[in-house]
């Protein structure tokens, strides 16, 4: 009777021990699937932010490209049009020389039949410096705007460097903290997959704080590609301002050959 009492109690503790295990056995697999709901959380909201900056670098690159060849397509207009300004200038004055010249070469022609004084035969003379001097301005005044229009080319130049040389910046900082990162996400992994496996209670709590700090260094990594993306330098202007031009000398038409001298 005593040894039936006895197995009765045995076959009754193995099942409360049965019972327990199945209990921790539940607790345990519980535990993970929620680390493994939370992992997967954490990863897909590290891909979202990590694909956010990437689309942010891209877009930051397209619109630094963009307004680089927009300044381009504006400085060839630029040039165009000052060349053309050039062209016609030098047309314009030649045309108003050939005229005087013309008009003043009648003009002696009329007045030789007649007794000249002494203002009349110079008079061609010093019209003729005047058209000297004149072209002399004009020419001056041509070289000016050719160089004032150079200057401003170096500059938008100089300009689109720099924004070349912050875009490299921005793209080598980026490719740097995404490399950085998909380090940080396969050592997390790894510390994932440890803890998955581990049983002892000690090495779970050291497991886990060290997937807190990866957490902490991915999360800053995240952060400093969130600001990278949208902390492109801005270009330095359009091109700057375009001096007006200067009028040329004008050639008054008029009967008197001493006007405006």
């Amino acid at each position: 009777m005593a040894e039936r009492e006895e197995n009765s109690a045995l076959i009754a503790l193995a099942e409360l021990r049965n019972l327990e295990a199945d209990r921790v056995a539940s607790e345990d697999a519980k535990r993970r699937a929620k680390e493994e709901a939370e992992r997967k959380a954490r990863e897909e909201a590290e891909r979202k932010i990590r694909e956010e900056a990437e689309r942010k670098a891209r877009e930051e690159a397209a619109r630094i490209a963009r307004e680089q060849a927009e300044r381009e397509a504006r400085d060839r207009e630029e040039r165009l049009r000052l060349q053309e300004a050039e062209l016609r200038a030098r047309a314009e004055q030649e045309r108003l020389l050939r005229e005087e010249q013309i008009r003043l070469d009648a003009q002696v022609k009329m007045t030789e039949k007649n007794a000249r004084p002494l203002w009349l035969k110079v008079t061609p003379v010093i019209l003729g410096i005047g058209l000297i001097v004149g072209g002399i301005v004009a020419k001056n005044t041509i070289d000016e705007q050719n160089q004032l229009a150079e200057q401003e080319r170096n500059e938008a130049r100089k300009r689109d460097e720099e924004n070349r040389k912050a875009q490299e910046a921005l793209m080598a900082e980026l490719k740097g903290l995404k490399t950085e990162q998909e380090r940080l996400a396969r050592e997390k992994a790894e510390l994932d997959a440890k803890l998955d496996k581990v049983t002892d209670e000690a090495e779970r709590a050291r497991l886990m704080a060290e997937i807190d700090k990866k957490n902490a260094e991915l999360a800053a990594n995240q952060a400093k590609q969130t600001r990278g993306g949208g902390s492109g330098k801005k270009p330095a202007g359009d091109g700057g301002t375009i001096t007006p031009k200067k009028p040329g000398i004008e050639v008054k038409k008029t009967d008197d050959p001493l006007d405006g001298l």
